[in-house]
């Protein structure tokens, strides 16, 4: 044979089965069965990836949510928020940066549920999913060191992963066991005549021959295995694609290239009629190897993958080529072990990943000149150095959460704003609501606050103190904003329900009324009144509100400004942060915080936690880091926010 590397690893396969064997898979199955209907990620990369499509398969058998594969460059990367997403990584020592830098992103991304599936438990990513709580399934191998290609480890990580499935599935396990089964094929794909016979099949391929693997989608695993494979062991040029896909197109190069290509079609019971079909109408001069696993399953997927090391072995022979040690330049070393990743991971805090999304949906382009990461650290200096002698907030979605808008703000929220009246710092709240905000207000505040508080109702177009009721205080009525009224009133095509409050300084209108809510902002500039500049469209997280163009809330600002004392800085909470959001001008400065969304100007508003801590939440850990120092002076104590700033 001319591959004793991998031939050697693959002799000793059974060694991990017997040690599997005794392995209890209950802590996977737990972590498989919390997912349920769930999406998940799992992330993998080289020989890893194969597990993590295994483990996608298992999913799709047990009838589970969907399930997508990314690599560690994809998690560190991609925008979208994975609170609710379970997160599965695969790595055989979990030593190697980048699988390290996926586990870090996932977190700094709000996953709640990590788990990640290795040989090693002292490994480098294991520690981090350890540390922030997350589930380490450590699988047994009878040898650590898998070789150039994952071979130990991969039986490890998909048995383990098989007999996990079968405990969440609480069906009979059948008789032979699934382990006796893959252990049967094992013993057969050692055995000396089936290995020659293997040899002769793919005799007549060569190093310059196109491989191309059209397989069952239920056979992605095995095709992932070959696909990886083929081309770290540089054996031949490989190109991957279901069977139905390789009638778009993909056969062209079956016409001009019949004498330089290999097909290996992976069929199952749901595509054996595709196949046949397509087999029918190839070329006859074409090379074709079919090889059949029934349903699909599981089990079966386990026998594609030991038919398929065996596939590599026999090739390798053929080649003269040891997939187990095919030879690497000395540049491949160094790519390896390149940390570039592991750098960018600590380069994208929660904060800068929210910024960075934000650019994304917005589809802008970052500074070149300055890294979101300098421009955020510069942001946090500035907080920390400014002395606070006024705070103004948003109120829904801020002081209340947006579904609890019709509840009194909670205690915690309430003792802080009374701790820095007592403290000196003056207060003020930009609301688009109307006297609703005051009505609760006085109702949980202590009376000797209330004359102290200024609040800036309808977006900040009518300003008052918080002791008073402005329904027998009530600003006046604004002509253009009657005016839009009237104009409203005719456009039925607007809404589902034609219902709206309207007040004399505010036009307020809920998104669930309207037919299209997200082109309304367009819908609506054909009003003389938008057109003329008179009144103008503002966004909350539930509704639209119409106001004087004079009307702003930077006006509460201002007014806070002028009584807390020269040099004194005016930190601003809120949540619609957004461009179109009624709190961007509130908070694109250097002191606006925003506690949801933000804008997609690097320097315009920035959240401190991301998106991952949010609303009165994010609020009440900001407040608490406010604090008197020895001189009495205010200030945000950032390292109390406990804050990943690298």
């Amino acid at each position: 044979m001319s591959t004793p590397r991998l031939s050697s690893k693959l002799d000793a396969l059974p060694a991990t089965l017997d040690m599997i064997a005794g392995f209890d898979p209950s802590s996977i199955a737990t972590a498989l069965a919390r997912g349920g209907a769930r999406g998940a990620l799992a992330v993998g990369s080289g020989g890893s990836v194969v597990a993590a499509e295994y483990f996608l398969r298992c999913r799709d058998s047990l009838g589970f949510g969907l399930t997508s594969v990314a690599t560690p460059m994809q998690v560190v990367t991609d925008h979208f928020a994975l609170a609710s997403t379970p997160v599965w990584l695969f790595s055989a020592g979990g030593d190697n940066p980048d699988v390290s830098a996926a586990a870090k992103a996932a977190i700094d991304r709000g996953c709640r549920d990590i788990n990640i599936v290795t040989r090693n438990a002292a490994g480098a990513a294991a520690a981090l999913v350890s540390k922030c709580g997350g589930h380490v399934h450590v699988v047994p191998v009878a040898d650590e060191k898998d070789g150039y290609l994952a071979t130990h480890s991969l039986l490890s990580m998909t048995a383990s992963l098989l007999m996990a499935s079968a405990m969440v599935s609480r069906e009979s396990v059948a008789s032979p066991s699934p382990l006796e089964v893959i252990s049967a094929r094992l013993a057969a794909s050692r055995n000396p005549g089936e290995r020659i016979r293997l040899a002769e099949k793919w005799q007549g391929i060569r190093k310059s021959d196109t491989l191309v693997i059209a397989g069952d989608t239920l056979l992605r695993p095995v095709a992932c295995l070959l696909d990886t494979s083929f081309w770290e062991a540089s054996i031949c040029p490989v190109q991957t694609t279901d069977l139905r896909n390789l009638a778009h197109g993909r056969h062209a190069w079956f016409h001009h290239r019949t004498d330089e290509t290999v097909l290996l079609a992976l069929t199952g019971s749901s595509s054996r009629s595709t196949w046949r079909a397509i087999e029918g109408a190839l070329p006859e001069g074409l090379r074709r190897v079919s090889i059949d696993y029934g349903t699909c399953g599981r089990l079966a997927n386990i026998l594609g993958l030991i038919d398929g090391l065996a596939v590599i072995e026999a090739v390798g022979d053929v080649l003269s080529i040891d997939p187990g040690k095919p030879g690497i330049g000395e540049f491949g070393r160094a790519i390896y072990d390149d940390r570039s990743l592991e750098t960018l991971a600590h380069e994208l805090p929660a904060s800068v990943r929210h910024k960075r999304a934000a650019i994304a949906k917005a589809d802008s382009a970052p500074p070149e000149n300055l890294s979101l990461l300098t421009i955020c650290s510069a942001r946090f200096q500035d907080l920390e150095q400014a002395l606070v002698g006024g705070v103004v907030f948003d109120y829904d979605g801020t002081i209340v959460s947006t579904e609890d808008r019709f509840k009194v703000p909670d205690q915690a929220i309430i003792d802080q704003l009374v701790r820095l009246h007592r403290l000196g710092v003056k207060i003020g709240i930009a609301t688009g609501r109307g006297g609703s905000a005051g009505d609760d207000l006085r109702k949980v505040l202590p009376p000797d606050v209330l004359p102290s508080i200024i609040i800036g109702y309808y977006n900040g177009g009518h300003i008052r103190t918080a002791d008073v009721d402005i329904d027998l205080d009530p600003p006046a009525a604004n002509p253009a904003i009657a005016a839009t009224v009237t104009w409203l009133n005719k456009q039925d095509e607007l809404f589902l329900e034609k219902t709206f409050k309207a007040r004399p300084v505010q036009i307020c209108i809920d998104r669930h009324r309207l037919r299209y809510p997200f082109r309304f902002a367009l819908d609506v500039a054909r009003c003389p009144q938008i057109e003329s500049g008179e009144v103008r469209i503002s966004e909350s997280g539930h509704s639209f509100d119409i106001i004087p163009s004079s009307s702003t809330k930077t006006t509460v600002v201002e007014a806070i400004r002028s009584v807390a004392g020269d040099g004194k800085g005016v930190l601003c909470f809120g949540d619609s942060g957004s461009s179109s959001g009624n709190d961007h001008a509130l908070l694109s400065h250097a002191y606006g915080i925003s506690v949801g969304e933000v804008c997609g100007a690097p320097n315009g508003c920035w959240s401190l936690f991301g998106s991952t801590i949010t609303g009165p939440t994010a609020l009440l850990r900001a407040l608490s880091a406010l604090v008197a120092s020895s001189s009495g002076e205010i200030r945000l104590d950032v390292s109390a926010l406990k804050l990943d700033r690298q």
